[in-house]
């Protein structure tokens, strides 16, 4: 390997210690293991950069999920990279939105090979290799919680440089499903021509320019239905000073899936009880060995409608999966049975009608191809008082559209029972 060849590990949105949201488990096989899942993942990385021998770790923000971060989540992290440290791997930290660099603690210690990026301007660390300078990391913290300021209009690089690395924890353009913080423009890292950007806060693993390799790894570890799929980081290969290769590697401990449960040719509940079974097991096989949380959708027309519509039978039936997969290991755990079954009407044949039940169908309708007009017109009653006005303008079109049509079924239970 020549001096200007080496290999390192892009990593972003650790949140050590982060709560799971919304999970009931009470089962100390589940919920051990969920408290654990963000310190697994953590562990995994120090593995993986051990056993690839890679020469430097970059960590683009949000190691801790916020400013109050306890004792065992700064105590990891330090135990992590002093781990790599003896092994002669650097790191190079910058702090984000959720642990600003303002909260950090300055009652660890670390070692000479690590270096935590300031707030006050962009720094520029040199990597050297066999007394050569081969690469430069440039970065820089965030101030504080909700960093306001494009801090990519900070940076610059100079051309006698060699590979130079932007490490920054940020929003890039719109539509990115999180805060906008310290936002700027693709084209503003661009302009700044640096050989690999090294970005974190995005959830969502993304490539957003191959050519200037500008790519957020996502989190290590998914933590709610929002979450779903492998999460990691990125192994990066440079050889004579430009990047070859770019590998996305899992250190998630536990996986989040949504699966659909078609109701239409399952005669009986006890048929049903058997597939939820079988389709929530073969998650486990399809999720490289991990633990999986899961919500399960019954979908479609059947017979088994109005069954399940009774009393507290869907309750039940979610008891009923959850202990018949106690047993997995690793863990499957069901966290809700989500009915979007019909029933074995066709409502777009009573919409047809010129009875009541027509009439509230084709409005349901109207109203679930216009949400907006929903919004505005429907709901006008209850924004009109302050106090619940905040929560329901929040309501996005399509949990309008799932009110509405929770709505529906309960007026075909009611009315067509009444026919």
């Amino acid at each position: 390997m020549s001096s200007r060849s080496f290999s390192f590990v892009h990593v972003a949105d650790l949140h050590l210690d982060s709560p799971f949201k919304g999970i009931t488990a009470k089962n100390p096989a589940i919920s051990d293991p969920l408290r654990s899942a963000t310190f697994q993942a953590f562990d995994a990385l120090i593995d993986l950069c051990i056993e690839r021998a890679v020469q430097f770790l970059v960590v683009a923000g949000d190691i801790y999920d916020g400013e109050d971060r306890s004792l065992r989540a700064q105590l990891r992290f330090h135990d992590g990279l002093v781990r790599l440290a003896e092994k002669n791997i650097a790191s190079y930290v910058v702090h984000g939105n959720h642990d600003p660099y303002d909260s950090r603690s300055s009652a660890l210690s670390f070692p000479a090979k690590v270096h935590i990026f300031g707030y006050r301007a962009v720094e520029s660390m040199p990597f050297q290799r066999e007394g050569a300078t081969v690469a430069v990391i440039s970065g820089i913290s965030h101030a504080r919680r909700n960093e306001t300021e494009n801090l990519a209009k900070r940076f610059r690089r100079r051309a006698s440089e060699p590979f130079h690395i932007g490490l920054l924890h940020c929003t890039v353009g719109s539509n990115t499903g999180h805060d906008p913080y310290a936002p700027c423009q693709l084209s503003e890292l661009l302009e700044v021509e640096f050989d690999y950007w090294a970005l974190g806060h995005v959830h969502e693993k993304s490539v957003l320019d191959n050519r200037s390799s500008v790519l957020y790894p996502g989190n290590t570890q998914g933590r709610s239905f929002r979450e779903k799929g492998k999460r990691g980081c990125h192994i990066v290969t440079v050889e004579d000073g430009a990047v070859s290769n770019v590998e996305f590697y899992a250190l998630d401990a536990i996986r989040w899936a949504e699966i659909d449960v078609g109701i239409e040719s399952i005669p009986t509940l006890d048929r049903l009880c058997l597939a939820l079974h079988t389709r929530v097991q073969n998650l486990a096989g399809e999720s490289d060995g991990r633990a999986v949380i899961c919500r399960t959708r019954l979908t479609g027309r059947g017979a088994l409608y109005q069954e399940l519509r009774k009393g507290n039978n869907m309750e039940e039936l979610l008891q009923r999966v959850q202990e018949s997969l106690a047993s997995e290991d690793p863990f499957v755990w069901v966290q809700e049975i989500d009915f979007r079954c019909r029933p074995e009407i066709d409502p777009e044949e009573r919409r047809k009608g010129a009875d009541f039940l027509a009439q509230v169908l084709r409005i349901s309708r109207e109203l679930r191809d216009e949400p907006t007009k929903a919004r505005q017109r429907e709901l006008s009653d209850i924004l009109s008082n302050r106090a619940v006005r905040g929560a329901v303008e929040g309501f996005t079109d399509d949990e309008i559209r799932a009110m509405v049509e929770r709505a529906e079924l309960i007026c075909i239970d009611a009315l067509e029972a009444d026919e």
